[in-house]
């Protein structure tokens, strides 16, 4: 069993094997990211411990608005050079051989 700050119980693990990873995020999960690395909070994010399976499983709405952001942010920061390297060429024509 593994508790929470408050005395609340978490997560509940069945049998005799406990794996180290699913133990570890369930501590994780349990502190309320108090401990643990940034690894361990985005794969929180990504997997959920599901009881009836009795493991953490793959969250696959949260993996994609995950991926939804990482492209928008690469959108975002191609549009950001384009747009400087664009202003940097017609500030001086000649040292980017457009005019030549």
């Amino acid at each position: 069993m593994v508790v929470t700050r408050d005395g609340e119980l978490s997560q509940y693990f069945y049998g005799v094997y406990l794996p180290p990873k699913d133990l570890r995020l369930a501590l994780v999960e349990a502190s309320e990211g108090r401990i643990g690395s940034f690894v361990d909070q985005v794969l929180l994010f990504c997997f959920q411990y599901d009881p009836a399976m009795g493991r953490y499983t793959l969250v696959v709405m949260n993996v994609l608005r995950g991926m939804a952001v990482l492209t928008v942010l690469a959108i975002v920061g191609f549009m950001f050079f384009s747009l400087r390297r664009e202003r940097r060429a017609r500030k001086n024509p000649l040292e980017h051989g457009v005019g030549a």
